[in-house]
């Protein structure tokens, strides 16, 4: 699911709380308790097992019900109830029937169990006013869980994850009051054989009437019967089908999320044409070392303790999936090699963004090891960074298609001179601006070494304070007299701060000077970056300083950083600030805004185990209210 961009979320009901996004510790309790210390929970169970302190699974009638209290639209399941065989004499239907028909959330399955009566649920649907469709399946045909064809059609077929959300959004708008059921076909290499299922399911009936199995406990019963007897055939196709489905709904519920997204700040949709900002950077594995002694102040080969992470890093990654989480978009130019180490690397990075992160068969994968003392600051790093000397000219000329049609490029310093200067080049041809990430204070200098007529296509930067340094040396080609020291105040930082980029200001739209826990110093140049108004117009996606800003004005602007409570990792922060601050420059906000956006990008970073969270918010509307609280609190200085 999350592979594919979308937010896994696992239902259970652990001791009487409904719990939505299992821990694995929670997971593995459910797995672990007694068969009689669990149920099977419809919507009947729901107020016993939250009275009674009970636990168990949910079906999809339940599922159904606890989704939508908590605005999930989508979700994936193996197969759904239905009308049991010889339910038309017994009344044996299931109430996940009924809960299509009046709650309005897709379920994505492999059609209804092989083990029910498929057209007679397929009327009762009918009857209860629920959309059936099914999924790349040209004739409509329908699948039938094991198998991928259960002999009955349906009105309509779905071809891919697009159509799929246009077909919930226009649910969503009617508010008809009833979900969807989406057939997906188990893949064709994991399909039991028909006639096999169909014997398997008459003897496992019989087996089921002989031993007075009934009510909810058939389901159950039926399916382990049926593994049985088709010697573990039918729990692999289970298998395979439910992985397949998982993959489907998130890849769905990605489009619906790019679908719904609605920037009520500003009143402005994105347009689709300009919808895909591009990245190029790195993509390293974080070896993430936090002391639990004291650092010694000389090296001296000894042991200590220390407490290990592991997480996808690299700067121009990290900004990557910063954007496309929040922004919805993104593409991402990058390298991996071809071990371990890469394989593992690509799996943590979201799917849509791997299309053109290339795999070297020669080098090896990106490591970086950092440790930081017991305070959680950073004291050392240490890593391998040769591979990204292979995102050649050759390669960066091959996505020109992606240069040309981004509203902005963003690159990091990992890149090699000839990169940088062929991004540059591409980028000027295009009129595309572009975003440097100095990334660190050792490598800053780099684009600056190239002509100026090339480095002039770089309209913003957000340095540090250290990299800002190499970065006015490397412009001025002098050395700088004002050093930054640990011990500085506020107010003397901001003095030598100001100096720094009073010496370089004309080079750029805008500098982003991030000066960690203090706060953030905007260095706007032109009378439209001055002004503070937005610098893209949504509409076309243009970045109007290159159309009509004037190079005779100058603001500086000190923004203190918000007091961020329950730090759990500081490696990713300032690139989730640069991801918010570009996901509201795109979105057409104004420069406060975008600010705002970038602190709280970096809080929901500070406050996650990995460099990038797993979501920065459940939806517009936290999003929404989140950011116009930061608004309100936030102080702009002008200096």
């Amino acid at each position: 699911v999350s592979e594919n961009g979308a937010l896994p979320a696992t239902i259970a009901i652990i001791d009487g709380r409904i719990k939505v996004g299992l821990t694995s510790e929670e997971m593995e309790k459910i797995v672990k308790k007694n068969h009689n210390e669990i149920m099977k929970i419809s919507r009947r169970d729901l107020p016993y097992l939250v009275a009674t302190g009970g636990s168990g699974g949910t079906t999809v009638a339940a599922t159904m019900i606890i989704a939508h209290m908590l605005g999930i639209d989508i979700f994936a399941t193996g197969g759904v109830g239905g009308v049991h065989r010889d339910g038309h004499v017994t009344l044996d239907i299931s109430a996940d029937l009924v809960e299509l028909g009046r709650t309005p959330v897709t379920v994505v399955s492999s059609g209804i169990k092989s083990i029910l009566d498929i057209p007679r649920t397929l009327e009762y649907l009918e009857t209860q006013g629920v959309c059936v469709a099914s999924y790349g399946i040209e004739d409509c045909t329908f699948p039938d869980f094991y198998t991928r064809n259960s002999g009955c059609k349906v009105p309509y077929n779905l071809n891919g994850p697009l159509e799929a959300a246009n077909l919930i959004k226009a649910l969503k708008e009617l508010d008809l009051k009833s979900g969807i059921l989406i057939g997906v076909p188990v893949p064709e290499q994991f399909a039991a054989n028909k006639e096999m299922i169909e014997a398997a399911i008459e003897q496992a009936t019989c087996e089921a009437k002989l031993q007075g199995i009934y009510g909810k406990q058939v389901t159950p019963y039926l399916l382990a019967a049926i593994a049985k007897i088709t010697h573990g055939e039918s729990l692999d196709a289970n298998i395979a089908l439910i992985k397949n489905n998982a993959t489907v709904a998130a890849q769905i519920s990605r489009e619906l999320s790019r679908r719904s997204k609605s920037y009520t700040l500003r009143g402005e949709s994105i347009p689709e044409s300009v919808s895909s900002p591009l990245v190029i950077g790195a993509s390293i594995l974080d070896l993430s070392l936090t002391m639990v002694d004291e650092i010694p102040s000389v090296l001296d080969g000894a042991t200590y303790c220390a407490k290990p992470t592991e997480s996808a890093g690299g700067v121009g990654r990290n900004i990557a999936e910063g954007i496309f989480k929040l922004y919805g978009a993104a593409n991402f130019i990058s390298i991996v090699g071809d071990d371990q180490i890469g394989k593992s690397l690509l799996k943590m990075i979201p799917r849509p963004l791997r299309s053109s992160v290339m795999v070297d068969e020669e080098c090896a994968t990106s490591l970086c090891t950092l440790l930081f003392d017991k305070t959680g600051d950073c004291k050392i790093i240490l890593g391998n960074m040769e591979i990204h000397q292979n995102i050649t000219v050759e390669v960066i000329q091959r996505y020109e298609e992606q240069i040309s049609s981004a509203p902005i490029i963003v690159i990091d310093s990992n890149l090699s001179f000839e990169a940088m200067a062929c991004v540059l080049r591409l980028a000027q041809k295009h009129r595309r601006p572009v975003f440097f990430e100095p990334t660190d204070m050792r490598i800053a200098h780099k684009p600056f070494t190239l002509p100026k007529s090339l480095t002039q296509q770089i309209r913003i930067i957000s340095p540090n304070i250290y990299e800002l340094h190499t970065i006015v040396e490397a412009i001025t080609g002098t050395p700088v007299q004002s050093k930054v020291n640990n011990s500085d105040t506020v107010e003397t930082l901001l003095e030598k701060a100001k100096y720094l980029l009073a010496l370089v200001r004309g080079h750029f739209d805008c500098i982003v000077l991030t000066l960690g826990q203090e706060g953030v110093l905007l260095s706007l140049n032109g009378d439209l970056a001055a002004s503070g108004k937005p610098l893209f117009d949504v509409k076309t996606g243009s970045y109007l300083p290159m159309i009509e800003s004037k190079q005779n004005v100058h603001a500086l602007r000190f923004y203190k950083a918000p007091k961020v409570e329950n730090i759990k990792n500081v490696s990713g922060a300032g690139d989730s600030f640069t991801s918010g601050y570009i996901t509201a420059l795109l979105r057409g906000f104004d420069m406060k805004s975008c600010v705002a956006l970038g602190f709280l990008a970096a809080e929901r970073a500070l406050q996650s185990r990995a460099a990038v969270p797993f979501r920065y918010f459940s939806d517009d509307i936290e999003e929404s209210v989140s950011l116009e609280s930061v608004l309100r609190n936030l102080k702009e200085t002008s200096l």
